[in-house]
């Protein structure tokens, strides 16, 4: 096995766990600005500062106290918001533990989850209070159903269902609360010498949250993460990264994600850094303006669209050129110790606040030439790598190792292991350390499967490390590895990449099929991006203009590939494909999709290849599911 172990390059301070860390900061920071929100989008901007935060955590989580939580599982679901954070943090630092559900899940998957969790008390957003009552009504260990935010809470005329939380013992059943009366029923607790949460022993070692991965209600797993874990992964992204005191971050990435969760909400409160929630994703540009960011969370699509953006309007003022010209220049300057670039391309910068200085991408690759580029105007994108049961980072691009292309290296205390004897030949990534997960939930063989005998989590993702720079590159999936006849292996992501880089192509999937004779042979899906074909004088191609284009596509594409990994059949559309939460494709749902439409039509991939998947679904009068757009799992 080669192994890579993490490095320390900055030293932090130490906290055993994540309510010790919030009242460091909180004396540390004090009346700094912790969080800058909005209740909606035209609404006025609040704040609350880092000892303001502590104090509305302690009220809140000496009221739950008080209503007979402690040491219960409690879920929290809503829209990214400083009331969502205040619920995660008051539950976890001293109540019990967090159960933190996506929002984007359909009712029946909300209520299974509820469920499968055996939550005791639901924090959750207005918009979710139909979905909350019918929780009241099927799951009576349900005690408290707590409204965190009431900007989206639609009530019929003269309803009002909440109680005062002093009445709520008193009510047969479960009891609906809203988190400013349960707040200052905690205040006046706190007030009159209540110490049970504040006082409350925490034990680093236990679990802390209960975090469900993608999938549907009964095939999604329940990674247990404990205050140790997170605590480690916080330490470990701070060592690795220097971000000042102060830093401008903002929040767009959905909270419940272990990513958002751990990164861009936990490590920001330890550095000091001012947290500004996103208004939506439409609203990223014009918060990164208003607000003057400087960092900025998030996953490929995120950074893909800037660099889209920016080429497109370096294209059409015609400054394409020059901007090569001046990036040439720049990075000659910084080899002498000059540093222009802020300068020379502020009014690139500019569009996106004048002040984003640092990226940190992660859950999916993202094109080494969007990190090159933003690096030569002067934003420096962090790629990383890592799951929710390593709590979630486990290695990344840093201030002091910055390959691009590559995921860098471990964080500190932490080891990554390839399963593959000889140097740089890919294997299974393993990872061993503090942020590894105490296992599945209720899952013992599972986690046994996972977590082998001597502490190594076998990730199901394939990399390498290169022996020059001691980074690590991830290079595929098991799980979407495709295995061919002969016994050769191909990763489907090493195409989709190639296929990526013609710009208009929005989306692709590849995966194996077998044929009549059962070889397998490689297929794949091509989301065409009509936007792209309008600027490029093709407003409206036919579909046999439109398979030629393609056809070209898959010539070129396979050109570069050795003649195994030959794309022999595809199909394509218009409408996005399937998509978790962090912009992953769901591969499975995709391809059943296809076989599916494929049963029902009698089509072969000789018939199929080179139609429109869209024309062909919408005509299908057995189809069940509509297309892709707007799918649930899609991040809107």
């Amino acid at each position: 096995m080669q192994i890579l172990k993490g490095i320390t390059h900055f030293q932090v301070r130490a906290f055993t766990d994540l309510r010790d860390m919030i009242r460091q900061s909180a004396e540390l920071f004090g009346s700094q600005v912790a969080f800058r929100f909005k209740e909606t989008p035209k609404a006025a901007v609040e704040t609350r500062t880092y000892r303001q935060f502590l104090t509305d955590i302690e009220a809140l989580g000496t009221a739950l106290t008080a209503h007979g939580l402690a040491g219960k599982r409690i879920a929290v679901i809503g829209e990214n918001s400083y009331a969502w954070c205040l619920a995660h943090a008051a539950v976890i630092s001293g109540v019990g533990v967090v159960v933190p559900l996506d929002r984007l899940l359909p009712e029946d998957e909300v209520l299974g989850l509820l469920a499968r969790a055996d939550v005791s008390a639901v924090l959750y957003d207005g918009a979710f209070h139909p979905v909350m009552q019918k929780a009241a009504a099927t799951l009576p260990g349900i005690r408290r159903f707590v409204c965190i935010r009431s900007a989206t809470l639609k009530l019929a005329e003269g309803e009002d269902p909440f109680v005062d939380p002093a009445e709520a013992d008193s009510r047969e059943g479960s009891a609906f609360l809203r988190l400013a009366d349960l707040a200052a029923e905690g205040q006046r607790l706190l007030a009159n010498g209540q110490r049970d949460y504040v006082d409350a022993p925490i034990d680093p070692a236990v679990l802390a949250s209960l975090l469900y991965t993608s999938g549907t209600t009964s095939a999604s797993k329940a990674v247990m993460l404990s205050h140790a874990n997170i605590a480690a992964d916080i330490r470990g992204m701070a060592e690795m990264i220097d971000i000042p005191n102060g830093t401008r971050m903002l929040s767009i990435l959905p909270l419940h994600h272990t990513f958002e969760n751990t990164c861009g909400l936990y490590m920001g409160l330890f550095v000091g850094a001012e947290i500004h929630e996103c208004d939506g994703l439409r609203y990223i540009q014009p918060n990164l303006n208003e607000y003057g960011i400087d960092m900025l969370i998030g996953v490929p699509a995120v950074f893909e669209s800037f660099y889209g953006k920016v080429k497109d309007t370096l294209r059409k003022t015609g400054k394409t050129r020059t901007v090569a010209i001046m990036r040439k220049l720049t990075k000659a300057l910084r080899v002498v110790g000059i540093d222009l670039r802020r300068k020379v391309f502020k009014r690139i910068l500019d569009a996106f606040g004048g002040r984003l200085a640092i990226g940190i991408c992660g859950a999916a690759p993202i094109d080494p030439e969007i990190i090159r580029f933003f690096d030569d105007i002067g934003v420096r994108i962090y790629q990383g790598y890592g799951l929710t049961e390593t709590s979630p980072v486990v290695a990344g691009c840093n201030s002091k190792v910055f390959v691009a292309g590559t995921v860098g290296q471990p964080v500190g205390g932490v080891e990554v292991g390839i399963d593959n004897e000889r140097d740089g030949e890919e294997g299974e990534i393993l990872v061993r350390g503090p942020i590894v997960m105490l296992g599945y939930h209720d899952a013992p063989e599972l986690t046994a499967e996972t977590i082998d005998a001597d502490g190594w989590f076998h990730t199901g993702d394939v990399g390498r490390i290169d022996p020059k720079t001691n980074c690590l590159s991830i290079t595929g999936r098991i799980k979407s590895m495709i295995v061919l006849k002969n016994g050769k292996k191909v990763f489907p992501e090493e195409l989709e990449f190639l296929i990526g880089q013609f710009d208009y192509i929005k989306e692709a999937m590849v995966w194996g099929d077998e044929d009549a004779d059962g070889d397998v042979i490689l297929s794949a899906k091509f989301v065409v991006d009509r936007s792209k074909l309008e600027e490029s004088g093709q407003s409206a191609p036919t579909e046999t203009e439109l398979k030629t284009m393609l056809d070209d596509l898959v010539r070129k594409v396979n050109a570069a590939m050795p003649s195994f990994k030959s794309i022999r059949y595809y199909v394509f559309g218009f409408q996005e494909m399937v998509k978790t939460t962090t912009l992953k494709i769901k591969r499975n749902i995709e391809v059943e999709r296809v076989r599916s439409l494929m049963s029902r039509t009698s089509l072969k991939w000789k018939e199929l290849t080179g139609r429109n998947i869209d024309h062909l679904a919408d005509s299908d009068p057995e189809r069940g599911e509509g297309p892709a757009t707007g799918d649930r799992d899609t991040q809107r």
